[in-house]
């Protein structure tokens, strides 16, 4: 079976604990994305339903939204974060030629503590938004941060471009939409995809 090109997905940080459906915000701005040879994931990290059997998106206040992201980001400095969640990702990138993760704040740590192996590395690429990580990711990379994100610049004073943003409207700004796109497009030039 041949595998499509390229696929997009999130790797946020999970505002609503053992869930994966993406917000409303979420989809709107991943189908936006959508072009022949590319495949879109339509759940978010860690890409299965989890203990719930609704897939509908429930929202959440903004400060439990934040002391659930913190608590993720900080569980996934943890050993057993690797050893829980490094499979089911490695299964997604299976998926496809290459894949493009659009890593929402601390989705990039997230990322980063997966450790994945250099052979997923190869097919991999970031675009991190708002990013909240200790480091870079090793992989294709491209880091976008608002002009107004406080949170994000605590943790990279050098991003590879700024939009005017706070952290939690990136989704819905043009300019973000326009550096994804283009980030995308040269990957799939770039890359050897039949």
């Amino acid at each position: 079976m041949n595998k499509p090109p390229l696929q997009i997905a999130y790797i946020t940080g999970r505002s609503f604990p053992g869930r994966a459906d993406l917000s409303p915000v979420q989809s709107a701005f991943i189908n936006r994305l959508a072009k022949p040879g590319r495949t879109l994931a339509q759940l978010n990290f860690p890409y299965f339903t989890g203990a719930s059997d609704s897939t509908t998106f429930e929202a959440v206040g903004l400060f439990t939204a934040s002391l659930n992201n913190s608590r993720d980001y900080l569980a996934s400095r943890r050993p057993v974060f690797e050893k829980n969640y490094q499979m089911p990702v490695a299964g997604l990138l299976a998926r496809a030629q290459h894949t493009v993760f659009l890593a929402g704040s601390c989705g990039l740590e997230l990322f980063n503590n997966l450790n994945l192996p250099a052979a997923l590395l190869k097919t991999t690429s970031v675009f991190a938004y708002g990013p909240v990580a200790r480091k870079r990711p090793v992989c294709h990379h491209f880091l976008v941060q608002g002009d107004n994100d406080r949170i994000s610049q605590i943790w990279f004073r050098n991003v590879d471009s700024k939009v005017r943003s706070g952290h939690m409207n990136y989704l819905v700004n043009p300019e973000l939409l326009t550096l994804c796109e283009h980030f995308i497009s040269s990957i799939e030039s770039n890359q050897a995809m039949p």
